[in-house]
């Protein structure tokens, strides 16, 4: 057991060095220059979650699997992770008549992670994780959202299963990668005017409502690099690109017009749609260093290649007022995105962990490429969280808030927030 005095005196050299540290990290990140978010919430666990993604170079648990699969030959025996996501989202559009908000949806992503090293003397590592890289929801619910022409709702929760082998190649280097089998459901919704004849001399413009729901999977990979000393250690990840695409069922609904009952029956309510959406290349990098035993500081920065990502197509089948196929493409002209990540984790005693973190996540969209699908602009997240051990399991608890810079748009703007609460329990399963 440690006594009170050697507990409060690790307790004030962490926060010595962790408080500088925190305190000139948030001047110099607040004072980058903001462009038009990296769409990731750092979910997958309490510690990542309340360390705002910096994890990249310690990855010293099982959601390794996603932030540095090569770190998972630095976990000994067999570990498991599970956890869950509390998301809540808050989007304005804001115009010179009056404001509109976006529905407000609490979403729960999950994730499970299990990693295996054989023995004590293995240099290979196994590891097989689910989770969900994108999950969001935006539906304008508005019924005279002014933007629902361009686009209403945007939908898309994907799960990954990541299958991971990894090498140490020597006491210090390790190597590793795994394949990503992307899956889920994409939704996108909008609103068209349509020139309806009701009478040999009467013709009306009516608005139609479209709702386009698809399946939607696809395929990538990433590989990492992994260097850890006693005291510090780096950490390199290229992820895949991931193209999904899929085919589902289409809704149409007319909002403002009731056609004469015999003439409905002449207008489908219901039809079909394809759709494509890109997820970017990324490359993410970190170090870690510990000024001391008990404290740990790592800073990670995160490149997504947004610019070559394809504009997203969705295809309505004939249905509705639509007598042919038509086609809409959304999306493109994109920036590509730096993400500048801080994280400070410290031992309170052998029991606790507290942290915290602080972060810039850059946005894709600026200028004309602003929608009501993808309208936020850049982000300053902060997070903070604890962790409490047991001999052979740990429980994490974060929490990150996510502030958006308002985008501008012709008619308006936007402005959004979220925030995040994480839990997550660690067991581990004896060692090699």
């Amino acid at each position: 057991m440690l006594h009170s005095s050697s507990l409060r005196f690790r307790f004030h050299r962490a926060l010595f060095v962790g408080v500088p540290v925190l305190s000139f990290a948030l001047v110099f990140l607040a004072a980058s220059p903001a462009r038009a978010v990296g769409y990731g919430l750092f979910q997958h666990g309490g510690r990542t979650t309340g360390q705002v993604g910096a994890f990249t170079a310690r990855a010293s648990d099982p959601s390794a699997l996603t932030f540095n699969p090569a770190a998972i030959t630095r976990l000994d025996g067999f570990q498991f992770q599970g956890g869950l996501d509390f998301q809540n989202d808050t989007d304005t559009f804001r115009t010179n008549t009056g404001s509109f908000d976006a529905g407000h949806v609490i979403q729960f992503p999950p994730a499970v992670y299990a990693t295996w090293r054989p023995g004590k003397d293995s240099r290979w590592a196994f590891g097989l994780g689910l989770d969900a890289p994108f999950w969001t929801t935006l539906d304008w619910k508005p019924v005279f959202f002014p933007e629902r022409f361009t686009q209403k709702k945007f939908e898309l929760t994907v799960f990954q299963l990541h299958p991971v082998v990894a090498f140490r190649l020597s006491d210090g280097w390790s190597v590793g990668g795994g394949v990503r089998y992307l899956k889920g459901s994409l939704e996108q919704d909008d609103s068209k005017y349509f020139l309806v004849v009701t009478g040999p001399l009467h013709r009306e413009v009516v608005e139609e409502q479209r709702e386009g729901k698809s399946d939607v999977d696809g395929l990538g990979w990433d590989l990492a690099l992994h260097y850890a000393k006693e005291r510090w250690g780096w950490g390199g990840v290229v992820r895949s690109a991931v193209k999904l695409d899929g085919s589902g069922d289409a809704r149409y609904r007319i909002l403002d017009f009731q056609l004469p009952p015999l003439n409905q029956a002449f207008f489908l309510s219901r039809g079909s749609v394809s759709q494509k959406f890109e997820l970017p290349a990324e490359f993410s990098t970190g170090i870690w260093f510990a000024p001391y035993p008990e404290l740990r500081v790592e800073v990670d920065a995160a490149w997504q290649k947004w610019s070559d990502v394809s504009a997203s197509t969705v295809q309505f089948g004939p249905g509705g007022l639509i007598l042919h196929d038509d086609s809409v493409s959304r999306f493109g002209n994109w920036d590509d995105t730096l993400s500048l990540r801080l994280g400070v984790e410290g031992d309170l005693n052998d029991q606790v962990s507290l942290f915290g973190g602080v972060a810039r996540e850059q946005s894709p969209v600026s200028g004309a490429a602003v929608s009501p699908g993808f309208p936020r602009g850049d982000a300053l997240v902060y997070g903070a969280g604890a962790t409490y051990n047991f001999p052979q399991i740990s429980f994490d608890l974060g929490y990150s808030i996510h502030q958006h810079d308002r985008n501008r748009v012709a008619g308006g703007s936007y402005t959004a927030r979220s925030s995040v609460w994480a839990a997550s329990a660690r067991w581990r399963f004896g060692k090699s």
